[in-house]
């Protein structure tokens, strides 16, 4: 497995209006999409901070993981960063998701954090 780049920093945001309004006010950032419980927000060289609130599932998972942020590294092959990750040991939390974008999962580290590894989903030619 080689990382392309850490291109997306989960946030489980306990005052989810404040977060929204510190990214796009202070931080000038783009909304790419805002579901009501989460908001991806778009730096201007494409990465991506989403925040979601209590209540959202991804809230859950991270904080029942005790997570505060939670950053995803873009991989090119995601089968083989999945069994990378298991070779070296990682714990894998939940299965691979995908949202019709991306393709990615989520593992806990040796320090004890979470992280997550996607692939961008290639349309077919």
């Amino acid at each position: 497995m080689k990382v392309k780049g850490l291109v997306w920093l989960g946030i489980p945001a306990d005052d989810y209006a404040a977060t929204a309004r510190f990214f796009t006010g202070a931080l000038g950032m783009d909304v790419a999409f805002d579901e009501g419980n989460t908001i991806e927000l778009s730096a201007g060289n494409g990465d991506r901070v989403p925040a979601v609130a209590p209540g959202h599932r991804y809230f859950g998972l991270y904080r029942d993981q005790g997570a505060r942020i939670v950053p995803l590294f873009e991989v090119e092959d995601l089968d083989e960063a999945h069994a990378g990750l298991i070779d070296g040991g990682a714990e894998i939390i939940g299965g691979t998701e995908s949202d019709g974008a991306w393709e990615w999962l989520t593992f806990r580290g040796p320090d004890g954090n979470l992280y997550s590894v996607g692939a961008r989903h290639h349309p077919a030619s």
